[in-house]
């Protein structure tokens, strides 16, 4: 793992470490390395979701079929 040093200014370090906090996190560090996955996971389906609109797609109503059954299998 690798190790990255940032510096804030005083009131946004603040601000980051009462929200990480709020949120749950131990530290900073971990707080900041999730916002981090959490925009490498956006742009990774973001990019997903635009080559599946250069194909051939799916019809709608394979997704409701789709989406219900996952749905009944969580509920059940």
């Amino acid at each position: 793992m690798n190790t990255v040093v940032v510096e804030l200014p005083d009131e946004t370090d603040a601000w980051a470490k009462a929200k990480a906090e709020a949120e749950g996190f131990l530290t900073l560090s971990d707080y900041m390395a999730h916002l981090v996955q959490q925009q490498k996971d956006i742009e990774t389906l973001r990019a997903k979701l635009m080559l599946g609109m250069e194909g051939e797609g799916i019809p709608i109503e394979k997704v409701n079929e789709r989406m219900r059954a996952l749905l009944v299998a969580k509920t059940a």
